[in-house]
């Protein structure tokens, strides 16, 4: 007969001859029991069918956040020189925003902590231990990256459990919250193409396209692939300002509207006294970078802010599970964007055909 009651804790218990703790800190991975014992234990669970009931799960969730409000810490990991580098970036204070608020809701505290020159990545270790935190997210790298750079931190991960925002470090891969950017370059290509903007040119600073690895630059080179060199021509990627290379490209492909951030290819623009959006349109893949230089500016809004929030979902999950140090197969939480009608790009005269 097929069973249909459900599996208890005290039950696998009496079934193995140890106590019910010990089955419940086998059974969420927790230490506390030897490793002989769990392997019984999950056994004898395994042969009964048990299945955790999703309801208690969510319920002891709860409790364990309220019993954690006043004592919880989460580091908030950053390393670089000196957070001041981009403290000013309205995207990264989002960031911060983010986490510190969803922390809130769990029950849990965050904790900044720089590692450079004035903590070393070992002695940052023992200290984040000593206080019993648990739990680390590492921002977004600061430094600005080039294609030499290895990209890489040493920290010794395997007593925490630990996530990243961004995809400015490559090693270790950790399971990372980061904004869509692919499928927004996607977007913003279609939201042009609404506008009736016939060939849509692509500006990025080197550092920018490495810290979404490419992404925007992958998505817009499809996009070429399908519509031609014509409508999208070729990217322009620097590693540096140099207004002749920008002169130079401007010239050949004569853009109709450009895509940028964080000013990058605003000052090209500026430069050559383009009036957005009477001679050209404008429109950013960050208006969170952009917003500070140009008022109602037209792009992609990254939701910056949820970014942030679901970096500490990722890691108050991994917490549960028991989940410590390099995942073997890392995840990513994609989070959308949402384009914004802003005044540097407005609708056109309809296509010639």
């Amino acid at each position: 007969m097929t069973r249909t009651f459900k599996v208890t804790l005290q039950e696998i218990a009496r079934k193995t001859g140890v106590t019910r703790m010990a089955v419940s800190l086998a059974l969420r991975g927790k230490e506390g029991v030897s490793d002989s014992t769990r392997k019984k234990i999950l056994k004898v669970a395994a042969q009964l069918g048990y299945q955790p009931d999703p309801e208690v799960s969510k319920l002891m969730t709860r409790i364990r956040a309220r019993s954690l409000a006043t004592k919880a810490s989460l580091a908030l990991l950053t390393f670089g020189p000196s957070a001041e580098a981009r403290r000013g970036s309205l995207t990264e204070r989002k960031y911060v925003e983010g986490c510190y608020a969803r922390a809130k809701e769990y029950g849990y505290r965050i904790e900044e902590v720089s590692i450079g020159e004035d903590l070393s990545v070992a002695r940052a270790g023992d200290i984040l231990w000593s206080r019993g935190i648990e739990g680390v997210i590492v921002r977004p790298l600061q430094v600005n990256l080039s294609a030499k750079e290895s990209r890489s931190i040493l920290f010794n991960f395997e007593r925490f459990s630990a996530v990243a925002i961004s995809e400015t470090l490559l090693s270790p891969d950790l399971d990372r919250a980061i904004h869509d950017q692919y499928t927004a370059m996607l977007g913003v290509i279609l939201e042009l193409s609404k506008l009736n903007y016939q060939k849509i040119g692509l500006v990025l600073e080197e550092d920018l396209d490495l810290r979404v690895n490419g992404r925007w630059t992958a998505a817009y080179l499809w996009c070429q692939m399908r519509s031609g060199a014509k409508r999208l021509p070729p990217p322009l990627v620097l590693a540096a300002s140099k207004q002749s290379t920008f002169d130079r490209w401007f010239e050949r492909y004569r853009p109709d509207v450009i895509l940028s951030v964080n000013r990058f290819g605003l000052q090209f623009m500026e430069a050559r006294g383009l009036d957005i959006p009477g001679d050209i349109g404008y429109a950013s893949l960050d208006v969170d970078g952009d917003i500070s230089c140009y008022a109602g500016v037209s792009g992609i809004d990254q939701n910056s802010h949820l970014v942030g929030a679901s970096a500490v979902d990722l890691l108050v999950g991994a917490l549960q599970r028991g989940q410590r140090g390099v995942p073997e197969t890392p995840v990513r939480m994609a989070v959308g964007g949402v384009w914004r009608v802003g005044k540097s790009a407005v609708k056109q005269c309809a296509a010639k055909s």
